[in-house]
């Protein structure tokens, strides 16, 4: 006879709510149908302890927690504006990246001395030069400065790393699609969150970057796709368009321009920005047009299309922990580093913070320190 587990019904449905999960995705985890899940949650049945485990694993929750009544307030952040996608929620996978790191950001802070950030005054379209070229001054570099570096990935770990030395925290996020989302934030007044799409184009996530530190500075946190139908998504484009490529130096590049690639291939070269991006800045200097823009955004979109397509089809494997190190960064796994080698925590503490095996955080553990916390 199975073991049957006296969960509570009512924190069932709670921390299904709270990730906005149907009664059938929920189902789906343990091989059972919506009806079944709303006699759980109704009490008139209990699951097993394989579907509990199921269950709760679905939900990330402990089957520990579903055996308590629900909490009074949602763990999961409700300010989060879902931008560009009519008002509707967002999905379950998302809800819980987001509950994460928030909880990822709750511990951080408990480990490390994160009293102070780089603040950025409000935004507008009168002072988007100004505030740019602050945010630069702020992070110690000069008008013309690029990363050092010329591989696109490269590149993402060095802004990411300078923000996160400026007391922003990043994380990123596997198997959601670009569709769904590009990149959010969550304001708070220490340690801000920027959650990037792990899919997209590293060059492209670099713009996700500043394109958030903006939203955070003007306090409108939340999930974007870019679109520049929304004003505040065009304001946040313009100004990590203006970041990345100060207007002096894009005029000063384009008056020097003795090659045969065009203003837009040579923008992007110059900053190691994507095409798209360079393709932004030139519209906002009126250099080039809003149908050569859509053109380029287009052309853009296609060529993702086809690379997830071949990554689809590409036998190639990269080993799950190696995801999670690239998602998590190096900061916020070398706070737990620290605190399992100080003994502050203990590794069963560090396979939940870092959700995951203890074979797995092994050998994150190990690349943390081999590298010395190179992304």
């Amino acid at each position: 006879m199975s073991v049957r587990m006296p969960i509570n019904g009512n924190t069932l449905k709670w921390a299904r709510d709270v990730l906005d999960m149907d009664q059938e995705t929920l189902g789906k985890a343990a091989n059972l149908k919506p009806e079944r899940i709303g006699e759980f949650e109704a009490g008139t049945a209990q699951p097993t302890l394989n579907q509990a485990k199921a269950l709760a694993k679905r939900l990330d929750r402990s089957v520990a927690f579903l055996l308590a009544p629900p909490p009074q307030a949602s763990d999961v952040p409700k300010t989060v504006d879902f931008r560009g996608h009519d008002g509707k929620d967002y999905p379950a996978a998302l809800a819980k990246e987001i509950k994460r790191a928030e909880q990822q950001r709750d511990a951080l802070r408990d480990f490390e001395d994160l009293s102070s950030r780089v603040k950025l005054g409000k935004i507008t379209w009168d002072n988007l030069d100004l505030r740019a070229s602050e945010f630069r001054n702020h992070l110690g570099l000069t008008p013309g400065f690029v990363p050092p570096v010329r591989d696109a990935d490269q590149a993402f770990n060095f802004w990411r790393g300078a923000l996160e030395n400026a007391g922003y925290l990043v994380f990123q996020t596997t198997g959601i699609e670009r569709s769904v989302f590009k990149g959010l934030s969550l304001e708070h007044e220490v340690l801000p969150i920027i959650l990037v799409n792990g899919s997209d184009f590293a060059t492209s996530k670099v713009f996700t970057l500043f394109h958030e530190v903006a939203h955070i500075a003007n306090r409108t946190s939340g999930l974007c796709l870019l679109h520049e139908e929304v004003w505040q998504e065009a304001l946040s484009n313009r100004f990590a368009a203006t970041f990345l490529m100060p207007t002096e130096e894009v005029k000063r590049a384009l008056a020097s321009r003795q090659s045969t690639l065009s203003p837009m291939e040579q923008i992007a070269a110059r900053f190691r920005v994507s095409k798209l991006a360079a393709a932004i800045r030139l519209r906002h200097l009126d250099i080039i047009t809003e149908a050569d823009l859509e053109e380029i955004r287009q052309t853009s979109d296609d060529a993702w299309q086809q690379r997830r397509q071949k990554q689809r089809e590409s036998d190639g494997f990269v080993p799950p922990w190696r995801l999670r190190y690239r998602d998590l960064g190096s900061t916020y796994i070398g706070a737990v580093a620290r605190a399992v080698d100080d003994r502050r925590i203990d590794l069963v503490d560090a396979t939940y913070l870092l959700n995951a095996r203890l074979p797995m955080v092994e050998k994150i553990f190990e690349e943390y320190f081999k590298t010395g916390g190179a992304q």
